[in-house]
């Protein structure tokens, strides 16, 4: 008797589906985050097969001009951010963190899924980028949902979101 297997298809995110209508290719990486499977950047890295700098998390900011005054930061998990100088870098007074607690109404994605696809294509805040990540191909972002990221050609990324590259840490 044969036992037939039927592969279980995976629902892709709204923002892999962006990526599928600007013709830009991408690979789907899932893991079990709320499963108690949270891994270090450094596995997660070994798994894909990449520099741990190439994967990168998105910080979204608010400055001092208002309740619309948001700009979003990706940079390498492996790294922090130094909101001065990036508030110099991008000539505002001050920078700080968003809140956590209502970041599923200024981003549309709760903390762990922004994406700095989404986040520009239907939200348009600025997207930057870590500047240090230009030596890199193909780059991870989420892919918009917490546990689940895309790999893309970096500069098809960054195009996409019509991000900027700045220094973010000293």
């Amino acid at each position: 008797m044969i036992n037939i297997v039927k592969k279980e298809k995976v629902k892709k995110t709204n923002d892999e589906r962006i990526l599928d209508q600007h013709h830009i290719d991408f690979e789907s990486y899932s893991f079990d985050f709320l499963g108690g499977r949270q891994m270090d950047s450094s596995k997660e890295a070994e798994e894909l097969g990449t520099d741990e700098r190439s994967i990168l998390k998105t910080i979204v900011l608010q400055g001092s001009n208002g309740d619309r005054d948001y700009v979003v930061v990706c940079l390498p998990i492996t790294f922090e951010i130094d909101l001065k100088l990036v508030a110099r870098e991008l000539n505002e007074k001050q920078l700080h963190l968003a809140d956590n607690k209502n970041l599923i109404n200024i981003t549309g994605y709760v903390h762990g899924a922004n994406t700095p696809i989404g986040i520009n294509i239907r939200k348009g805040f600025p997207i930057y980028f870590d500047e240090r990540i230009q030596e890199f191909e193909k780059i991870w972002v989420s892919a918009g949902k917490v546990g689940r990221s895309v790999g893309v050609k970096r500069e098809e990324l960054v195009t996409l979101v019509k991000g900027h590259y700045i220094n973010i840490e000293k």
